[in-house]
This record gives C-alpha cells, structure tokens and sequence, in this order.
C-alpha cells in the first residue's frame, strides 16, 4: 500500500509541474509602430527647421512574464537658423499608431519647444502605457520610454523611441484542466493519508 501511496504522490507532483510548465505556453506578439512628424517647431515666421520626426518599425516579442526592452523606431530633431529672441513656448502631442497584433492604440507623447538662444530644446513627458487586453488571450502593456530634453545648435539629434513591453499569457484550457487534476490527485492523497 506504501508504494501506491508514493507512486500516487509522484504522479500527483509530476502532473502539477506540467501544468505549470504548459500554463504560460509561448507565443509572440507583433507591435507594428506608426510614423510622426512636425516641422518649423517654435518658429515665429515660416522656416523648414525645427522638425522633430518619429519613424516607426516593427518588432516582435516573444510572451514572457519578464518585462522586456525594445525599439520601436528611431526619432531626428532637426534645427536650422536658431531663433535667438523667440518667445514662444509651443507645446504638442505625438499622436503615434501602435499596433499589437492587428489591435490598433495611439501612443501620445507629449513635448514641448523652447529656445534660449544659440541652443534649441524639445523637452518630452514621459507617456502613459498602452494596453492591449485580448481577454481569454491574455493582454500587452507598452511603456514608452520618455526621450528626456533633446538640445541642438544647428545639428541633428538622432535615436531610438523605446519601450518596455509587458505581456501577460493566459494559459490554455487543456494546461488548466492538467492542473486541476494534479490538485485532484494531491488532495485524494492527501485525504487517503488521514485515514
């Protein structure tokens, strides 16, 4: 009877680690990211400089409890002439296209011009995160990085847009119903045992 015990216990154990192994199977989410762009920022007459553009890309991210770091594109912040008496303070809002997995959000990322003579700024927010939730699938959260304060006197500033991307897998019926008869089996030795 002992070994039937024990041959119960391990059935029970190995059952409960496929669950858990099986509860989180991996997939990968695609985020495609839209493009922005805004010239003569701040300028006080018509002027083609001062443009701040966002080029979006695509990437795709494997699920992962783990949050994970990526690019979603590359941004330029081109200056010109540079204003040396502008007064105005312009503030905007990026509005970009994100989109997961055919799901389409706006990422608004909001920034503000300003200059002080030879050296022009765009000082950025930092964005609220999108989320993408799938239901029975699970849900994405995309946390855009804030670009900081990028300065210029007359080159261009070049980098990445990034984000943190959270994914959050939901696990599958079949992996549920495993694992609900891995309890079934540990409490039915564990009831055998009181007696």
């Amino acid at each position: 009877m002992l070994q039937f015990t024990n041959l119960i216990r391990q059935t029970g154990a190995s059952l409960l680690l496929a669950a858990t192994a099986a509860a989180a199977p991996v997939h990968a989410v695609t985020l495609e990211t839209g493009s922005y762009s805004n010239s003569g920022i701040g300028a006080e007459f018509a002027t083609p400089y001062d443009n701040f553009v966002v080029t979006g890309g695509t990437v795709t991210v494997a699920a992962s409890s783990a949050p994970v770091v990526v690019s979603l594109g590359t941004f330029s912040f081109e200056v010109g002439w540079n204003c040396n008496t502008c007064l105005l303070t312009p503030s905007f809002d990026a509005l970009i296209d994100l989109t997961v997995d055919g799901v389409t959000k706006q990422i608004d990322l909001p920034y503000s011009w300003y200059s002080s003579g030879p050296t022009d700024f765009l000082a950025f927010a930092t964005p609220a995160p999108v989320m993408f939730d799938f239901g029975g699938f699970g849900s994405v959260t995309v946390a855009v990085e804030s670009l900081g304060t990028l300065a210029s006197s007359g080159s261009t500033v070049v980098g990445s847009v990034n984000a943190t991307v959270t994914t959050t897998p939901v696990p599958e019926p079949a992996a549920v119903a495993m694992m609900i008869a891995g309890f079934g089996a540990i409490a039915f030795v564990a009831k055998r045992r009181r007696r």
